[in-house]
């Protein structure tokens, strides 16, 4: 897939910035593209060019960063090979498109830190039942049923836990914003 294989060391460091940022990368594109299968053919375009130009970037410094304006630029290009297409928005308002973009992904990544660092305060029989709850697969009813109570009684311990969780979040929110 990629034409040339820089040392193992430099791979591995691409390969766990990328799969990190991935995500971000593609919500990004998505809020410039607007098509699910669009967004992915871009990410993908995207990536391969992050691949071959990696040599380009600092280790150290922003890879989302980086990485947000090697896959603006591949956006940007998609759109102008359909800026026939009267749905296509122009390339000023994708610029503005692409700065709220960036903004909301900050905003998300200090949420996902902050819930990170809420999910680690909490008591254990709380963590083993969010995590149970929200596993790739489970269910509120089949966590309850493994667990041996009513899957109304942990919906609603699980609502007592999302509403302490979204206080600490807003909490450490607020102390970032205090200290930055």
């Amino acid at each position: 897939m990629f034409d040339q294989v820089p040392d193992s060391s430099r791979y591995e460091e691409f390969v766990s910035l990328y799969v990190r940022h991935e995500p971000a990368v593609f919500s990004f594109v998505l809020s410039m593209v607007r098509n699910t299968a669009d967004a992915e053919d871009v990410v993908q375009r995207a990536s391969i060019t992050m691949w071959r130009c990696f040599d380009q970037y600092e280790s150290g410094t922003n890879f989302r960063n980086w990485a947000f304006q090697v896959a603006k630029n591949m956006a940007l290009n998609h759109l102008t090979k359909q800026r026939r297409d009267r749905h296509v928005f122009g390339e000023k308002l994708i610029e503005l498109l692409a700065v709220q973009a960036e903004e909301e992904a900050d905003h998300l990544d200090a949420r996902r830190r902050a819930l990170d660092s809420c999910l680690e305060k909490l008591p254990e029989e709380e963590h083993v039942m969010v995590a149970g709850c929200y596993a790739e697969g489970s269910s509120i009813r089949s966590f309850a049923e493994e667990a041996g109570e009513s899957a109304n009684k942990i919906y609603k311990r699980l609502n007592r836990v999302r509403r302490q969780l979204h206080r600490c979040i807003e909490r450490q929110l607020g102390l970032e914003e205090a200290i930055g």
